[in-house]
């Protein structure tokens, strides 16, 4: 049985001292001077989460989203891709070639010859060397512990891929302009493309390109090259170029040359009005001027180079049988991580109607002098 009892003392009451009573107690009362002028605030601290991890906190607002390197390529706006096929160690293209072609004279019957012309095709085959690209990365997995405690609006593992994805990037961009393992790339053919020299002697200065020319001159260069492949080509207009690549300086020179209305830069009226696109017959025909620091010291005097050919995967290409990509992703107890393994394979650079540099083909070089 329970016996009832009264409560004689305050408990609480009598455990304050009696000076102390109905006051209320401050900071500095209750834990010193010392403690309350140094250390109640709030900082960088380490503490323990719930695995006994370390962490840190800190009074700072968390932009979720990283701040990632920046990169730009633009070979695949110059150069036209086909992707698929699988892994492969080469690329393949059969060439058809002529024999015994016909003539205005050959060609005419009872002509007392009583002889009758021959036509032969032969087909040969051409082989292009195929580049692998390989790369690995390794994900710890006490890495990815420590990810799952911070919310940014990315994974580790899209970091990663994204950064092997920019590094396929500029392998393909060295690929399609400069070439690698021997071979060369868009801007450095010297061996396959005819190059002309162009009379800038009365430019300002070295590296200046049309500077000092004036806009009749330039506009009358540009008018040139078109002529120089429809007298070259026969008046073929399959070939005639739709795209000039230039060097960086010359593209600046061009847009800062203004008409005296104000209303067009040189660049445009170039594109708009010139000799390629009046004999093209074809209103959907349109040529583009583009820069490209990769020219600014290429050439045969290294002071810049304008490459002129016609956009078209029959004229210039890139193949990519395989795309890059996640290839295979295995646990590695060595390193206490996941390796995930990416794949890619690129062709070089792929231009059939350029043989020889004494001949006109598709695509053509013109070097500054000066």
């Amino acid at each position: 049985m329970f016996t009832q009892s009264n409560v004689e003392k305050n408990f609480y009451a009598e455990n304050v001292l009696p000076q102390n009573r109905g006051k209320c107690f401050s900071v500095k009362d209750a834990f010193g001077a010392a403690i309350a002028n140094n250390k109640l605030y709030v900082g960088d601290a380490k503490v323990h989460d719930a695995n006994f991890a370390f962490l840190t906190t800190t009074l700072a607002k968390l932009i979720t989203k990283p701040a990632e390197p920046l990169h730009f390529v633009t070979y695949g706006r110059d150069i036209d891709i086909d992707y698929g096929g699988g892994f492969v160690d080469y690329v393949t293209q059969y060439e058809v070639n002529w024999a015994g072609m016909m003539n205005e004279f050959r060609n005419v019957m009872g002509n007392n010859a009583n002889y009758i012309p021959r036509v032969n095709a032969g087909l040969s085959q051409k082989k292009y060397d195929v580049y692998t690209f390989e790369v690995a990365y390794d994900l710890r997995w006490v890495e990815l512990e420590k990810m799952k405690q911070i919310d940014i609006s990315k994974s580790i593992q899209d970091i990663y891929q994204n950064a092997i994805m920019a590094g396929a990037d500029l392998f393909s961009q060295k690929v399609a302009y400069e070439g690698i393992g021997g071979h060369k790339g868009l801007f450095n053919h010297d061996d396959r493309v005819q190059i002309t020299m162009i009379d800038n002697s009365g430019a300002s200065a070295t590296h200046a390109g049309f500077k000092g020319m004036t806009d009749e001159a330039v506009t009358s260069w540009f008018n040139g090259m078109f002529a120089y492949y429809l007298v070259g080509g026969g008046m073929n207009l399959a070939i005639l170029p739709n795209r000039i690549l230039v060097p960086s300086f010359v593209g600046k020179d061009l847009t800062g040359r203004m008409s005296a209305l104000y209303t067009s830069t040189l660049r445009k009226f170039l594109t708009e009005f010139n000799l390629a696109k009046d004999e093209a017959e074809d209103e959907s025909f349109k040529v583009v001027i583009v820069s490209r620091p990769g020219l600014d010291n290429a050439g045969t005097n290294g002071v810049g180079r304008i490459v002129a050919y016609r956009k078209d995967k029959a004229f210039l290409r890139l193949d990519v049988p395989w795309k890059m990509q996640h290839y295979i992703t295995l646990p590695n107890m060595d390193k206490m991580a996941y390796t995930s393994a990416f794949v890619m394979q690129i062709s070089e650079i792929i231009m059939p109607y350029n043989v020889s540099n004494e001949e006109l083909g598709v695509i053509s070089y013109w070097d500054f002098t000066k």
